[in-house]
């Protein structure tokens, strides 16, 4: 068992009450909040402030296809989240396999990551055919 900090329960509390007080004002809570704004701002609010809840939404929102493939798109479009998305796969060895992986999956892309490398090459030997891009 795991004691949460004050901040925590309280998050706690507010979604269980947030959602106690939904499933009894309607049988749907999708729909409830689909309407209602003041309680989708509570209970996104509490799961927002409680990182063990923003987890375990995280890993609910990756568990299909279709929702992953929004919550990457929605990362993807917005400049900063992309960013840092980038530099992460930047330093991580296996992320930067399965990046080298899928873009030399057909001729095309191989070719483009051969010449790519083939310049870092000349970039570093310092010569002139890297430079004329």
């Amino acid at each position: 068992m795991t004691l949460r900090t004050g901040k925590g329960r309280k998050a706690g509390w507010v979604l269980v009450t947030g959602l106690a007080l939904v499933a009894g004002c309607s049988g749907d809570i999708a729909s409830e909040l689909s309407r209602n704004v003041q309680v989708r701002d509570r209970v996104m609010g509490a799961i927002t402030a409680d990182s063990a809840l923003a987890g375990e939404m995280a890993a609910r929102l990756l568990g299909s296809d279709q929702q992953r493939r929004h919550v990457i798109e929605t990362i993807l479009a917005d400049d900063r989240s992309a960013q840092y998305v980038i530099n992460r796969i930047g330093r991580n060895p296996q992320a930067l396999q399965y990046v080298l992986q899928a873009a030399t999956s057909d001729s095309a892309g191989r070719a483009y990551v051969m010449s790519m490398l083939d310049r870092l090459q000349n970039l570093k030997n310092g010569t002139k055919s890297a430079k004329k891009k």
